[in-house]
């Protein structure tokens, strides 16, 4: 292995680090946003509890189709030497499509259930 194969695996695993570490903070605002809107604390803020929860849903979506974004675009500079095996990209798109479709169907859910 050499020098500048040293390099290119340290970025690419840096940038899968990312990849995840965006998809652990979008589930996570997911996540609050669900708690948000459906344990409001009394009757009349029912409304203002679904509708930011909600938009924490959403914002969690955006996190998650930024991080992809970046993390495409960082791996499409990252050179692919001749002779060497290019990485896998599927686990990375399931991943991110996965956690995107969880936090789209949350949203829509909440949208639909906001009373």
């Amino acid at each position: 292995m050499t020098a500048g194969d040293s390099a290119r695996l340290r970025n690419l695993l840096a940038n899968n680090r990312t990849l995840l570490a965006y998809i652990r903070t979008a589930l996570a605002f997911a996540g609050l946003g669900f708690a948000v809107a459906k344990f409001g604390l009394n009757p009349r803020t029912m409304h203002v509890s679904g509708y930011l929860g909600t938009f924490m849903v959403l914002v969690g979506l955006l996190i998650i189709i930024i991080g992809f974004a970046q993390h495409r675009a960082v791996m499409l500079k990252v050179e692919t030497q001749p002779g060497t095996p290019a990485p896998s990209r599927s686990s990375h798109v399931a991943s991110a499509a996965g956690c995107a479709l969880v936090c789209a169907l949350l949203a829509i859910y909440l949208a639909t259930n906001a009373t």
